[in-house]
């Protein structure tokens, strides 16, 4: 093969890895801007998977999915997937650390209401859950009684959900003589 035919040949093919990464990137946009909650439809992606730090008033560090940005004010949007379309408390408090350290960090107006986006992950369906997140003082107690509980200074307490109980980490030490049943 001629110079001329190989440099054809390498310019084809730069050609087409910069068209397929174009096209990748089109279809990762168009699948996020379906996926988007009906509130958020015009609101302006203002970072993905960025992480926050604040100091004060308590120390946090928090990896937010998305945020977007409408009416002036950020809105918080959090991907799952997991076999059952729902919403967790666990969402919410994660939601709502996340929404205390970008205030703190970036002094920007975060909503009270965030957004859990699940996809199932056995069908693939994919559902928006709106939740409302806790005030500051709220998730400032819950990392003050983890911070309690990890020194010993308060007992933790037992869930009431026994599926909970029976997917823990903990489970071993926290009711060591509760065996599986199965």
């Amino acid at each position: 093969m001629t110079t001329s035919g190989l440099l054809l040949l390498l310019l084809l093919l730069i050609a087409g890895l910069i068209g397929w990464r174009m096209a990748r990137r089109w279809r990762a946009r168009v699948s996020e801007e379906k996926w988007r909650p009906q509130e958020l439809q015009h609101a302006r992606l203002a970072f993905a998977e960025k992480t926050f730090k604040t100091w004060r008033p308590i120390g946090l560090i928090a990896r937010a999915d998305r945020g977007y940005r409408l009416n002036g004010e950020l809105h918080l949007a959090e991907f799952k997937t997991r076999a059952r379309g729902a919403a967790y408390s666990s969402d919410v408090i994660e939601l709502s650390a996340q929404r205390l350290a970008i205030e703190t960090s970036t002094h920007e107006p975060v909503s009270n209401i965030g957004y859990v986006l699940v996809q199932d992950s056995f069908e693939k369906r994919r559902s928006v859950h709106k939740v409302r997140l806790l005030p500051a003082a709220d998730v400032i107690a819950l990392a003050k009684r983890r911070e309690a509980i990890l020194k010993g200074r308060v007992a933790p307490k037992y869930t009431a959900s026994q599926q909970l109980c029976s997917q823990c980490a903990y489970r071993a030490e926290c009711k060591p003589d509760v065996r599986d049943r199965g």
